[in-house]
């Protein structure tokens, strides 16, 4: 994919160097964005992939995420470049750090297991409900993007159709989450040979962290609107059509714990699960825009920008280590297919969510 995307930059670059410029235009821009994310939806989401590989070994683990939109400020710097009465193009890099309040998920776990045989053997069995709160929440998200526009009526003589282009490019568009609980409430039940124990409470143990981040290669289609209102003043109107043709993505959940040996004995553990993560997009983007020139060169702007995308995951990598407990779940016999199965990739279903993105700015742009 590396090697794909240096290819798309160096042809889409040659073509920014090599054609005449007419009129050039630089600009830098500060934004607000909110942004409800499918990234933070599909981390949290990710584990819900190994339900089947955790059936296997007689247990049932499924995560419903309750999430707030994040928010915060980025800055773009671009170019606007008119090579032609027919070529333009477009060039932009965007960064952004966001933060959100809390987020939440809760969790459905159940569990038998019957260990040795006859009168002897122990059974055991528990389900319980968990809830944790990710109170420390940062989303960074990042764009460079490269559009062609066609103007194939800058020569028709009609004012109301000169502006109208069609756009032809592509993005390089990631996003990185990192989530932490620090706390959780419980409810749980286990029943042993018959014996029930009940327990519910608040816990401050294990503390969890999640990390996921994702990159796309996205293909752009779609038109363009450039309007001459009055003399100075500039309106544009864009809609763009987006569709990953390439992805990257790694997850990873550490969770700390206390491993309690007796009431006064306790050692700290950590557990990690990790793995690669492939993913397709597919989604709309609305643009507005407004420039006054302040002065011949010198123009100021508002812009606004709406995306609405699906992220969906199609293939994952990330796996748990093998319960130990499946090789008895046959009684007292060993029994390696469960433990096998169980520590291999998630078999799915994969998590598929919206992400949508409100953006809107101003900026300062300088024409040379």
């Amino acid at each position: 994919m590396k090697k794909l995307i240096c290819l798309i930059f160096i042809i889409l670059n040659s073509g920014l160097v090599a054609a005449d410029t007419n009129e050039s235009t630089a600009y830098i821009r500060g934004y607000e964005l909110t942004v409800d994310s499918a990234t933070l939806k599909n981390g949290l989401a990710i584990q819900n992939s190994l339900i089947l590989n955790r059936l296997i070994g007689g247990t049932t683990n499924f995560t419903i995420p309750a999430t707030n939109q994040f928010k915060g400020k980025g800055i773009e710097i671009g170019i606007n470049k008119r090579h032609s009465g027919l070529l333009g193009t477009d060039f932009g890099i965007s960064f952004a750090t966001l933060f959100a309040d809390s987020n939440y998920t809760g969790v459905y776990a159940n569990s038998s297991l019957r260990v040795g045989s006859g009168s002897s053997a122990i059974n055991l069995s528990s389900d319980s409900f968990t809830a944790s709160e990710f109170t420390s929440n940062r989303l960074q998200t990042a764009n460079i993007k490269l559009a062609e526009n066609i103007y194939f009526f800058h020569d028709s003589g009609q004012k109301f159709l000169e502006g109208l282009a069609l756009r032809v490019g592509g993005e390089i568009y990631g996003n990185e989450i990192k989530a932490t609980s620090p706390y959780n409430i419980y409810n749980s039940n286990s029943n042993i040979n018959g014996t029930i124990i009940q327990g519910s409470g608040f816990a401050v143990s294990p503390i969890n962290e999640t990390t996921y981040n994702e990159a796309y290669l996205n293909a752009i289609l779609g038109i363009g609107y450039n309007l001459k209102i009055a003399e100075g003043h500039n309106l544009t109107i864009g809609y763009e059509y987006l569709k990953s043709v390439a992805n990257s993505g790694n997850y990873k959940s550490k969770t700390k714990s206390l491993l309690v040996l007796s009431p006064t004995l306790a050692f700290p553990s950590e557990t990690k699960m990790k793995g690669k993560v492939e993913s397709e997009m597919e989604g709309n983007r609305i643009n507005l825009g407004y420039r006054f020139m302040i002065s011949e060169n010198v123009s100021f702007g508002i812009n606004y920008s709406h995306t609405e995308a699906t992220h969906r995951v199609v293939d994952s990598k990330v796996k748990e280590p093998g319960n130990f407990f499946t090789l008895l779940t046959s009684g007292s016999s060993f029994n390696p297919i469960p433990f096998l199965l169980g520590s291999q990739p998630g078999f799915g279903p994969f998590p598929e969510n919206k992400d949508i993105r409100r953006q809107i700015g101003i900026e300062f742009a300088l024409r040379y």
